[in-house]
């Protein structure tokens, strides 16, 4: 061909755009909330956000919620925001300092006792859409992350009655594909506030949903699927009569339905436990769990590092079945063990003063 007509050719429109369209893709930036080295926030931690790349820094909008959501995930009608639309230009937002470094790439957010009438429970950071870098390419979706502020938990005296002493766990693991479920044990040594849980893994009913939260609704998995675990932590009284719970870290590796290997490091539950808070009267407890990574698959894949919301209800009735791993028993997983599951709790357990 001859080479001036293949230049005009070149030069076309159409051509033009074919071409500009194999240009690699910039994305958006993207914020990630930094999971403290402890695992959780107490109310001297600051909330900071690390961003891909730098921000125009007008773009940053965040709005803090109750994590009151229904069973779909969206917050509720008449949950309202605890700080809402909070930017750089308005801050302190009734008291929250919304700063961010030069290089534009980390947002620290300082509480200034903020959140002090909400420790230990959960709320959810909404970084609103729109958020651009210095090119204005920007994010046309909001992000959403679970976090809570954790009291001070100290061996104190505490003198909680709970009714069977077993509540569910429900909580989405967000980056694995899986929906966690438990029954979770608590044997409670009330000259401390130190507790001792025994969780077994739990599974829902045929043709219920994957996130139910109502533990009716869900059958401890006593198979040789099924699994138990035990960890220990402590409570302290809050002054409206619930109870906060922080766990001591541990790691977790288990095998999801005798397929999946998933390991958990670090971690973590703590929470609020609200005896017979619950509308119908049942013991109600929720909060957040999170890891400090982790790794799922074979070969292994890593996980990030998780924090996400969890609630759970009263134990009780037919979902106390025979062989359910309890805390105080002789021997909490004679019945998992011989059915083939992985019983983590270790040979010649002791739960200690707990059980006294």
């Amino acid at each position: 061909m001859n080479p001036t007509r293949l230049a005009a050719l070149l030069s076309l429109p159409f051509l033009t755009s074919s071409f500009s369209a194999c240009d690699e893709y910039d994305p958006p930036p993207e914020a990630k909330l930094i999971q403290p080295t402890v695992g959780f926030w107490t109310s001297v931690t600051p909330l900071e956000l690390q961003f891909t790349e730098a921000i125009d820094p007008a773009s940053l909008i965040i709005t803090i919620w109750p994590s009151e959501v229904d069973i779909e995930g969206n917050f509720r009608p008449d949950v309202q925001p605890i700080i809402q639309s909070c930017s750089l230009a308005t801050s302190p937002c009734n008291g929250l300092l919304l700063e961010l470094n030069e290089t534009a790439t980390v947002a620290t957010l300082t509480q200034n006792e903020v959140f002090a009438d909400r420790e230990g429970t959960p709320m959810t950071m909404e970084i609103h859409a729109g958020l651009k870098d210095s090119k204005g390419r920007t994010r046309k979706v909001a992000t959403f992350y679970d976090f809570q502020i954790n009291p001070q938990c100290g061996n104190q005296p505490v003198d909680i009655e709970l009714d069977t002493g077993v509540i569910s766990l429900a909580a989405d693991l967000q980056v694995l594909p899986i929906w966690l479920q438990m029954f979770l044990d608590f044997a409670v040594d009330k000259d401390t506030g130190r507790f001792r849980v025994v969780g077994t893994f739990a599974r829902v009913n045929t043709g219920e949903a994957n996130n139910e939260n109502d533990p009716t609704l869900m059958f401890a998995d006593i198979s040789d699927v099924g699994w138990a675990v035990t960890f220990t932590g402590c409570l302290v009284k809050q002054t409206d009569g619930s109870y906060f719970l922080q766990s001591d870290p541990f790691d977790v590796s288990i095998t999801v339905l005798n397929i999946i290997p998933v390991t958990l490091t670090g971690f973590q539950v703590q929470g609020t436990v609200k005896p017979g808070g619950a509308d119908d009267g049942r013991d109600f407890a929720s909060g957040t769990l999170s890891t400090s990574g982790g790794s799922f698959g074979d070969p292994p894949n890593p996980v990030e590092p998780i924090t996400t919301a969890w609630d759970g209800f009263t134990v009780s009735g037919p979902q106390l079945v025979d062989g359910l791993p309890r805390v105080c028993e002789e021997n909490p997983c004679a019945e998992l063990s011989a059915a083939g599951g992985d019983c983590q709790i270790p040979a010649g357990f002791d739960p200690g003063p707990v059980c006294n």
